[in-house]
């Protein structure tokens, strides 16, 4: 067997195990290999799941596994092979799949004692139908907090998820199994979902790389009630892989009225973009509060430019201008959603919850229709101010968050209340505009801890944002 292809899984665990070699390959490495029969999809399928098997219990980033099903979807991708028949570049490529999201036939239990956790699901999530139209393997679902409600994966239902790079450290959330999976070799894709830096935090904390699109370019069905905050998005550890899994998840969904109309189309110049003709500002601390700093994360997030001026990007340090401080309006948005997802259950079932959710759904209860429609107005002024800023920058670069990964005990860093959203005031703001924006990995603290750098596109700006990110990988990581 020749691997003629590899791509450094950069996990700290995933990479004492020499035996693998199979998981150090990323997604499109191991198309090429299913084309030139080098592999098969039923080999890495089968190697994936026995590492998972050995390994998960170490990280806790799996939380269900069908060796059958996975291993008959490998099957079919393998008689396409050789039929000449293949549906994708992933096609018989492994994926992940959080929790949150629906695959039909497989239980679906959000992190939470709430939900059923036994029932197969009766359709798929809208981007898992494109990623099984397009011949992906699905290898098993990846851990959430309850209902993604927490910046940490950790749940009554399945548990704490701990980093790869240090088992003492969370890996974020709430993608945090997701990247965890990614750090660890299960496989070379995941899907993530973000509402308030969901993929970008996690990514950041686990040296892997995460894009939240913009809303509407990866569709939705059934609607999520956060729109536009909650989003759908490609974790990989390559910018290729995601932008190729970005490919797939945004094709068209017929049911979803907020979808774009437009297709994403992979930039033809990621192994090595010529960026001459963008203008980029950074911004260190984003025109935001900052109660928490580190020195560490804000000189190895400076390192990314240049970078980004090795590939001809010109760098302008300039800060967005806020009307108001985002947190204000996203902290009505955020309790008032926990408030309707408690009131989806029974009064029996919502003592199941996670106090988490359980505490912003009285804080929720307490908004006024005043209150939010002001948030409302709030959102619009900070989108225009958000359009009013790209009309001048092509990207924006700055944090994904203040530190690295902190104590797996705690929700949030230590000194900070778990409802106190203004530590981390550098990705939720993007949410609330709707504007695509990933994580990319820019190095290591003294303590061997990752930091990811985040950049930042107007609507419609996938495509820049992934060839800056192509640009700091190629060179960060030759």
């Amino acid at each position: 067997m020749t691997m003629t292809e590899t791509a450094g899984a950069r996990g700290a665990l995933c990479a004492t195990h020499e035996d693998d070699e199979i998981a150090s390959l990323d997604a499109l490495a191991l198309s090429r290999a299913f084309s030139n029969r080098e592999l098969s999809p039923v080999e890495v399928a089968g190697s994936l799941l026995d590492r998972i098997e050995r390994l998960n219990p170490q990280v806790n980033a799996i939380v269900h596994l069908d060796r059958e099903k996975t291993l008959e979807m490998a099957r079919a991708a393998e008689r396409r092979y050789i039929s000449g028949s293949v549906l994708s570049p992933l096609d018989g490529v492994p994926v992940t799949v959080k929790d949150l999201s629906s695959i039909a036939g497989w239980p679906r239990r959000r992190g939470s004692l709430a939900f059923d956790g036994l029932s197969p699901c009766a359709e798929d999530t809208s981007c898992v139908a494109r990623l099984r139209e397009a011949g992906a393997v699905f290898l098993g679902k990846t851990a959430t907090p309850d209902s993604g409600c927490k910046v940490v994966t950790r749940s009554a239902a399945h548990g704490v998820t701990l980093n790869p790079f240090d088992l003492t450290k969370t890996p974020g959330g709430s993608s945090g199994g997701a990247s965890a999976a990614l750090a660890m070799g299960f496989g070379p894709l995941a899907v993530g979902s973000d509402g308030a830096g969901s993929i970008r935090i996690p990514a950041s904390l686990t040296n892997v790389f995460g894009l939240k699109p913009g809303f509407g370019r990866v569709p939705a069905f059934p609607p999520d009630i956060d729109m536009p905050h909650s989003v759908v998005g490609p974790m990989s550890r390559s910018v290729q892989d995601a932008a190729a899994m970005l490919a797939v998840m945004s094709r068209s969904e017929p049911r979803d009225a907020f979808a774009w109309p437009v297709p994403f189309c992979v930039p033809d110049d990621l192994a090595d973009p010529d960026l001459r003709e963008l203008v980029v500002a950074f911004s260190p601390r984003m025109g935001c509060r900052a109660p928490l700093e580190d020195h560490e994360v804000d000189e190895l997030v400076l390192e990314a430019i240049p970078l980004l001026t090795g590939a001809g990007v010109r760098v302008l340090a300039e800060d967005p201008v806020w009307p108001v401080d985002p947190v204000e309006p996203f902290r009505i948005f955020w309790d008032t959603v926990c408030m309707a997802t408690v009131d989806g259950f029974t009064q029996e079932k919502r003592s199941l919850l996670d106090p988490t959710i359980l505490k912003a759904a009285e804080a929720g209860r307490m908004v006024s229709v005043s209150a939010y429609q002001s948030a409302m107005e709030q959102r619009l002024k900070i989108t225009a101010a958000s359009r009013a800023f790209f009309n001048r920058f092509d990207l924006l670069v700055c944090p994904v968050v203040a530190t690295a990964a902190w104590p797996v005990e705690y929700d949030v860093p230590e000194g900070f209340a778990a409802d106190d959203w203004r530590w981390c005031p550098y990705t939720f703001p993007w949410n609330m505009t709707g504007q695509p924006a990933a994580s990319v990995p820019i190095g290591v603290t003294s303590e061997g801890l990752p930091v990811g750098v985040q950049i930042v596109g107007p609507w419609g700006g996938e495509e820049n944002v992934l060839r800056a990110a192509a640009a700091i990988e190629r060179r960060r990581h030759p």
